[in-house]
């Protein structure tokens, strides 16, 4: 890795201890803590080139610097409720309830294999938080949903800003062979589509998030050049086990909760 990487400490796995992993997630499923073991060492070139087009922006700049945390905004389930209909943060939190998302185990689990000693400055530290936790909102802002497919073109759509480029297509990749196996003939075209349209998409992780939640989700897709969402046919949960590298994505993050007390005491600490 190049001496001017702000990745200091990939946590590589190396060959045997990939397979090793990839093991352990055929056995556990898309648990929070297998899904982050197997792909947080994927970090490398791709996010220094994350981490200096977000420097290059002047917004994404000074988010990065302010060191921003995103879970207040993203867990105070009350005010997002409050909002407007047609809001970014009114349709975030009715995605996360509908489909009994919890970032927040994913968060801790997250923390059990990354630390801020991995990376070279706060900056960079910060970004890789928000890489984690943008990744619902990415979900409503393509319109993509939560089964096998929609997160494969999620990944897709995203891939311009996914540290891990290469663990990403090989998912893909995947997919699409078992896709044709099972005769899913509209899973390659939904996910060709996915790269066209987030191929001219503006810079997302640098996005300032905390306040375009208050705003129109229309508005949001617009100022991101995001086109209308694609209407395209999910391939349900019967088929989600089609490959340990559907944890990729979203589903690392898809662990049934309540809107209890875990999410405000989270929240207080953040």
């Amino acid at each position: 890795m190049s001496a001017r990487s702000v990745v200091l400490d990939p946590r590589r796995l190396g060959p045997l201890g990939l397979l090793r992993e990839v093991a352990r997630a055929r056995r556990a499923g898309p648990v929070p803590e297998t899904v982050f073991r197997l792909f947080r060492p994927f970090h490398g070139p791709a996010f220094d080139a994350i981490y200096e087009r977000v420097m290059a922006d002047e917004t994404g700049r000074r988010i990065l610097r302010e060191g921003r945390s995103l879970h207040p905004a993203l867990l105070d389930f009350d005010r997002l409720h409050a909002l407007s209909g047609d809001t970014l943060g009114n349709a975030y939190v009715r995605f996360m309830e509908s489909n009994e998302i919890d970032i927040v185990s994913f968060a801790e689990a997250s923390l059990r294999h990354m630390a801020r000693e991995d990376y070279a400055n706060d900056e960079a530290w910060t970004l890789a938080n928000r890489l984690r936790d943008i990744h619902e909102i990415v979900h409503v802002l393509s319109g993509y949903g939560t089964d096998v497919l929609g997160e494969m073109c999620e990944i897709a759509f995203n891939i311009r800003e996914d540290p891990r480029p290469r663990a990403a297509c090989f998912a893909i990749r995947t997919n699409v062979a078992k896709f044709r196996r099972l005769g899913y003939r509209h899973g390659e075209a939904a996910i060709a589509d996915a790269f066209r349209r987030g191929s001219s998409v503006g810079i997302m992780v640098g996005a300032d998030w905390e306040a375009l939640l208050d705003r129109r989700l229309e508005d949001v897709r617009a100022q991101l050049g995001i086109s209308p969402p694609p209407s395209y046919e999910p391939i349900r949960p019967k088929t989600e086990a089609l490959a340990p590298v559907d944890l990729l994505g979203g589903v690392f993050s898809r662990t049934p909760t309540g809107r209890g007390a875990r999410w405000a005491s989270t929240a207080s600490r953040s």
